[in-house]
């Protein structure tokens, strides 16, 4: 399970990067339920912690403009598990899409400080 909490009205979860020759860390990220993909960091993020550059892409963004993104690979522990995970190097603050949160049941208590919760779904052998 992953936990996180409702700050200013946005639901945080902590994400953990794998970096190499370099002590494992946090970065909280907002999650977006608009957002289709994994994860995206302001471009000064990704050149802080060197993510390798695996891909560009043509994307649309909210405001309907088009533009091209880098798309990096990064490596996280998600839920205990070690995992790869593209990047995309865009805007302000770090997102967290639903690509990432397949197969997780979300429940969110909405108030200030109230509990964000990612729990994996486990599907029932018949």
């Amino acid at each position: 399970m992953i936990n996180g909490r409702i700050s200013e009205g946005k639901a945080i979860v902590p994400v953990i990067f794998r970096l190499p020759s370099q002590p494992d860390f946090s970065v909280d990220f907002v999650i977006d339920t608009g957002f289709n993909d994994y994860l995206t960091l302001p471009i000064q993020a990704v050149n802080i912690m060197n993510l390798p550059l695996y891909s560009s892409i043509s994307a649309r963004l909210a405001d309907g403009s088009k533009t091209v993104l880098s798309v990096h690979s990064a490596i996280i522990i998600w839920d205990n598990v070690e995992k790869v995970v593209p990047v995309l190097a865009s805007g302000n603050k770090p997102l967290l899409g639903v690509a990432l949160m397949e197969g997780y049941h979300l429940e969110i208590d909405f108030e200030e400080n109230g509990l964000v919760s990612l729990k994996k779904i486990s599907s029932a052998m018949s």
